[in-house]
């Protein structure tokens, strides 16, 4: 019952942050250049609510995370800015898994268990979580909130998720931060956007080319 109310509790905060604040309505309408704004106009508190925004962002994800890790490279520059959303990333992923491993298990488990993800994981959780949980976090068509709740249901120790994570999430964060500042100035980054589209495409190519060389080689 503690655990129930805990998750209300939580997910209570955040919808009225989302609704009733006027970050959450900046959020909800998608004007990343006033987002910014609005959180330059706070001083030293900008740091918080830059990561107030993140956290809001990972349990309803209104606007993708790249535009607000772009939102903060326009109100700290590029290495404060990518600072602040590496830190709140983190904090929010924590915050999922431990959602999800203590407070809302049951509910977890049926949205995910099924998963494939989430098997394998639970197969290999002791031995090669880590590494699992690393390399899914340089993914960028899985999400990270499937990521950390597939962990919270999972054998995983906490430890190896959490180094995975603070590790995983620095060079996912930095791309999406100069990613995020790219698209918002898209007219003067338009060259880079598409050579930044060629190399994804490439990546998941390779990706998927690596997926297929195993399963054949596990069949023969």
């Amino acid at each position: 019952m503690k655990k129930i109310i805990f998750s209300v509790l939580f997910l209570g905060v955040i919808i009225v942050l989302l609704m009733q604040t006027e970050l959450g309505q900046m959020l909800r309408s998608g004007n990343i250049q006033e987002v910014a704004a609005n959180i330059q106009s706070y001083g030293w508190v900008a740091f918080f609510i830059a990561i107030a925004a993140v956290v809001i962002q990972t349990f309803f994800p209104v606007i993708p995370f790249v535009l607000l890790a772009g939102a903060n490279v326009l109100a700290f520059g590029l290495w404060v800015g990518f600072g602040v959303s590496w830190f709140a990333a983190v904090m929010a992923a924590l915050a999922n898994f431990a959602l999800a491993r203590y407070a809302a298990r049951d509910w977890a488990e049926k949205k995910m268990g099924h998963h494939s993800f989430v098997k394998n994981l639970n197969r290999h959780a002791e031995t090669k979580g880590f590494i699992i949980i690393l390399l899914a976090r340089w993914i960028p068509v899985l999400p990270s909130s499937a990521i950390n709740t597939a962990a919270g249901i999972s054998k995983i120790p906490f430890k190896w998720f959490l180094l995975a994570t603070l590790l995983g999430k620095i060079p996912a964060v930095f791309f999406e931060s100069v990613l995020g500042h790219y698209m918002i100035n898209w007219e003067a980054h338009k060259g880079k956007l598409v050579l930044i589209g060629i190399g994804l495409v490439v990546f998941m190519l390779g990706i998927n080319y690596v997926k297929k060389k195993k399963k054949s080689t596990l069949l023969s």
